[in-house]
């Protein structure tokens, strides 16, 4: 594994969990939504570790279509030279 490839991954890793650790119900009193009181209700995230998990699961997901379809595209390009 090359270091291009380890960093990707581990930058892909680190967003997914930042991305899934955003849907924890303890950060949504800190988004500055300007709504009343009643509304608030409707918009906080619901507490589901499920949530979280699909999320990261689909943040991966995306990573390792988005790194076959740049090595697809990058062998298919590099052979034309």
């Amino acid at each position: 594994m090359s270091l291009h490839s380890f960093s990707y991954w581990f930058v892909c890793t680190i967003s997914a969990v930042i991305a899934a650790g955003a849907t924890e119900p303890h950060t949504a009193p800190t988004l500055d939504l300007n709504l009343p009181a009643s509304a608030m209700n409707t918009v906080l995230p619901v507490p589901e570790p499920s949530r979280a998990m699909l999320l990261f699961a689909g943040i991966m997901a995306m990573a390792f279509t988005y790194r076959s379809a740049w090595l697809s595209w990058h062998r298919s390009s590099g052979s034309q030279d």
